[in-house]
């Protein structure tokens, strides 16, 4: 594996991920969304399509990450759930303007309104434990990329510390396949995670 970038390059957190009620959104084809209601929970990691009326009311069509890049390679048919569009938000990512978030061993500053999805704050990856499938911020050739996921813990290479990532598309492959994903050495500075 090589390493891409300049270990010197320190960009700026990327954005923190706002969940926008889904019928304020514009396009929801493809695009990561937050399902739940107050007084149930939240769910992460899931894909919705454009919305849908049934009897009046609008639903969205809504399916696991998984499923969804399933449907993108091809590899059969993707089943959506149809979830009424008021329990449905669209993660929005909107630019950091505030300082960086408190590591996660910090409860208090933690604390968020169980009854409305969380806002989603970027966290360092040299500052988060178990970095092994999260989905990660990945800064390369000059931008973020939101598109994938840590194969590796942290680990040094000639006094850089590196995490191991490979593309979300082809880390789902991976898991459905066994065919394993292509990986990229990355500075663990040039990662963030949610």
């Amino acid at each position: 594996m090589s390493l891409h970038g300049n270990a010197f390059d320190m960009p700026q957190p990327p954005p923190v991920l706002v969940p926008v009620p889904a019928p304020r959104a514009f396009d929801l084809h493809s695009r990561r969304v937050v399902c739940g209601a107050a007084g149930m929970g939240w769910q992460f990691d899931l894909r919705a399509d454009d919305p849908v009326t049934r009897e009046g009311a609008l639903l969205v069509p809504v399916l696991a990450e998984a499923d969804f890049y399933r449907a993108v390679d091809g590899d059969g048919d993707a089943y959506a759930s149809l979830v009424p569009a008021e329990e449905v938000w669209v993660e929005q990512a909107e630019p950091n303007h505030e300082a960086p978030s408190p590591p996660p061993g910090y409860l208090i500053e933690r604390l968020t309104d169980p009854d409305a999805p969380p806002v989603r704050a970027p966290l360092p990856a040299s500052d988060v434990p178990g970095l092994i499938g999260r989905r990660a911020w990945y800064w390369t050739g000059g931008e973020f990329r939101d598109d994938f996921r840590c194969v590796s813990e942290p680990f040094e290479i000639d006094g850089d510390f590196c995490v191991r990532v490979a593309e979300e598309a082809a880390w789902y492959r991976w898991r459905r396949t066994g065919q394993p994903a292509k990986a990229h050495d990355a500075f663990i500075h040039h990662l963030w995670t949610h």
